[in-house]
């Protein structure tokens, strides 16, 4: 069923998995992916996609705290940003695509702070994705 909730709920999930792009997995082959900068954002994004499943799952299931963990969620994605930058550029990666790959990021993470802290845009979630 297409609701507004269903369409919210698919685009918070899928903008948590965006994180996976940052961990080593995606670096490119030329890039050194050993090190603490990378284990540190490997471990950050890992927690920023889990927490952003669980509020996912909690915006489906109409839980109130689906909003603070979205919100925690997307902190912690911009945390990871900054070990990701370092490991990325000081491995020997590309600056444009670090900073394409970290402009991305905050711009979904602006998202998610504007739709849930603008009271007027939050009023929007609250009646038109909590009660669909």
């Amino acid at each position: 069923m297409f609701s507004i909730r269903n369409i919210g709920g698919v685009a918070l999930f899928l903008a948590g998995t965006t994180w996976l792009w940052l961990t080593p997995a995606f670096a490119a082959k030329e890039v050194s992916t050993s090190g603490l900068a990378w284990t540190v954002t490997r471990i950050l994004c890992l927690l920023t996609m889990a927490s952003f499943a669980v509020a996912t799952w909690g915006l489906f299931a109409q839980h109130s705290w689906w909003e603070p963990v979205a919100l925690v969620s997307s902190a912690l994605g911009i945390l990871a940003l900054i070990p990701y930058w370092l490991a990325n550029t000081g491995g020997g990666g590309s600056t444009a695509a670090t900073a394409y790959n970290a402009f991305i990021h905050v711009l979904m993470a602006a998202g998610v702070f504007a739709l849930l802290l603008i009271p007027s845009l939050e009023r929007w979630v609250n009646g038109n994705v909590m009660r669909s």
